[in-house]
């Protein structure tokens, strides 16, 4: 399977976002949704779809999103993704360019990724920001169906984040670089500082190319002192080496991190 999701946005005449361009190939598809009461009241709302049970051996997804100068798009997702159990040294792919446009916002926070036993899942995705672009981005990762006994029972998991402000000369500077490598034949992913005997891992970045480090480090405290996590999960905050935030969590349960990651988008919708 080869599958591709292209869309872009454009800025209608009252400030409002709507959908330009868009192409989907199957199972993917898109739907767009009503405008919510949120800090983004002027954006578009929009729900991917997959009419697929889950990725196999040799499926390859291709994301392509492009926010045009002054837009605000907040993409969902419809379920969790299921990385099925795959067959020698097969593996999926997913491929995810995201390009924002000066003055412009995106927010993506997808439901969890599961990794069945016997899965194989790469994944690469490349962010390019303009002049007072804003970004809201997760990512969650269950190590299993836990239920099933399934716990580190996948072959491999690879997700490479990159983050660039763009220049006006062309220049990219990156600005976050994240890698997660799992291997469990030969990582001890249960070992202290690694996922010891938790079961789900996120992470979220908060990145306002417009905002000085002053700024970022006042969200950062109040991001701290108002959104405790759970006792039974383990979450750190911190600042970027420029214009952002980071944020990783363990949990037991997808839907923990997945509530705490939703109060604190809504939270940080608002500082834009």
């Amino acid at each position: 399977m080869n599958s591709q999701l292209f869309l872009s946005t454009k800025l209608t005449a009252d400030g409002t976002t709507r959908l330009d361009e868009y192409f989907v190939s199957p199972p993917f598809k898109l739907m767009t949704l009503p405008v919510y009461e949120d800090a983004w009241r002027h954006g578009l709302n929009a729900m991917q779809m997959s009419s697929s049970p889950g990725l196999l051996g040799g499926d390859r997804l291709e994301i392509r999103i492009s926010l045009k100068k002054s837009t605000a798009l907040s993409l969902k997702t419809q379920a969790f993704t299921r990385v099925q159990a795959m067959n020698g040294d097969s593996h999926a792919e997913q491929i995810t360019v995201v390009k924002l446009a000066p003055d412009s916002r995106f927010f993506y926070l997808p439901h969890p990724l599961v990794l069945h036993k016997d899965s194989a899942l790469k994944q690469k995705t490349t962010i390019e920001m303009g002049e007072n672009a804003g970004l809201i981005y997760g990512e969650i990762v269950a190590i299993g169906r836990v239920m099933n006994d399934e716990r580190f029972q996948f072959r491999r998991f690879s997700s490479h984040l990159k983050i660039y402000k763009l220049q006006e000369n062309g220049v990219k500077r990156p600005l976050l670089s994240d890698c997660i490598q799992w291997k469990p034949s030969v990582m001890n992913l249960t070992a202290l500082s690694q996922m010891e005997n938790y079961s789900h891992q996120g992470s979220l970045c908060f990145i306002h190319v417009g905002k000085s480090a002053v700024e970022i480090k006042e969200i950062l405290t109040a991001l701290q002192q108002q959104f405790t996590p759970q006792t039974d999960v383990l979450a750190g905050l911190s600042q970027l080496n420029e214009s952002g935030i980071i944020i990783r969590i363990l949990a037991h349960k997808a839907e923990d991190i997945q509530n705490y990651f939703e109060r604190i988008g809504a939270y940080l919708k608002e500082r834009f």
